[in-house]
């Protein structure tokens, strides 16, 4: 078996443990979401949900099995037209994830920084959602099927995604690409940058609002923090096709793994904090998590915001 074999089972492996992961808070979320309507940060969790199935979709049962048969699995060729539309998906997915991450970090910026926890709603979250929806759609048709370079694909070859350049053609997919990265990166840092403050504001107040600023810290550095995986996905992916010597393909295999991890982030933060989803699953191991950590009510107000920031 080579090398490549082994990056490609490596590669499946994660992705599918990470589709289970994201199935199994997917009825949760959606139930406090639509049905129970706890609060607008499941509406925004939920989408989150939808954009990291679609990027896993693709990268497990097409990207990571075409690595594993060493050709096109389902589609059969490297650009007919199915290799397109899934790259359509997974550009789509992405630009979702992108903005997704956005209303997440301008929702903690609104509620923690100018204290307005009315302007979220769940209709003017639902109405942003429409538009939001629209606007990627759109420019994922851009990316495929509009722009006169470059279309972007799923590649065994490299065993990542890339866009397919076109000598004498200025890739404006690939520019759009980056627009969505630096906005999202930049509006985000921007938004969180405030919310630090705020919180470090509150530390000077008393006890227990001390208390329940650093149980906020510790919940926002967590956030925060798994959005090394996105800001190392998108410069990586980037950033490799100019250093890689072209003899060495498997470098690029990094990126569908940090995609994956990207993607599992969401999952891993609620089964793992978030009590209310960890209730609806009804697990024996997190019962049994439940049962002692039943007391304290203040970090259950906290933890049921928890959800993907960056």
């Amino acid at each position: 078996m080579t090398l490549k074999w082994y990056l490609g089972m490596t590669s499946f492996s994660l992705s599918l443990f990470a589709i289970f992961l994201n199935l199994l808070i997917f009825i949760p979320v959606f139930q406090l979401a639509f049905i129970a309507k706890k609060s607008s940060i499941y509406v925004i969790a939920f989408f989150n949900v939808i954009s990291d199935l679609m990027q896993l979709s693709i990268t497990c049962f097409y990207l990571a099995a075409s690595i594993l048969a060493d050709r096109y699995v389902i589609t059969g060729h490297r650009t007919n037209a199915l290799a397109i539309v899934f790259g359509w998906i997974f550009i789509n997915a992405w630009y979702m994830e992108c903005l997704v991450q956005i209303v997440m970090a301008v929702n903690r910026f609104t509620v923690i920084t100018l204290k307005q926890k009315n302007v979220f709603t769940f209709k003017t979250t639902m109405i942003i959602f429409a538009f939001l929806i629209s606007f990627t759609v759109g420019s994922a048709i851009c990316t495929q099927y509009i722009f006169p370079c470059c279309v972007f694909i799923a590649d065994h070859n490299v065993m990542s995604f890339m866009f397919i350049d076109i000598d004498g053609l200025y890739s404006y997919s690939n520019f759009m690409l980056v627009s969505y990265d630096i906005v999202c990166t930049s509006t985000s840092t921007l938004c969180y940058i405030s919310v630090f403050r705020s919180i470090r504001n509150h530390n000077k107040a008393s006890n227990v609002q001390r208390n329940k600023s650093n149980q906020g810290v510790k919940y926002l550095f967590q956030f925060v923090f798994i959005s090394i995986f996105y800001i190392f996905t998108w410069v990586l992916f980037e950033l490799l096709p100019h250093i890689v010597p072209t003899n060495q393909p498997e470098w690029y295999s990094v990126v569908p793994v940090l995609v994956t991890l990207n993607c599992s982030s969401n999952s891993i933060i609620y089964l793992s904090i978030n009590l209310e989803v960890q209730k609806s699953l009804q697990i024996p191991w997190l019962r049994k998590k439940l049962a002692g950590s039943h007391a304290s009510s203040t970090v259950q107000v906290l933890q049921v915001r928890a959800a993907k920031v960056v």
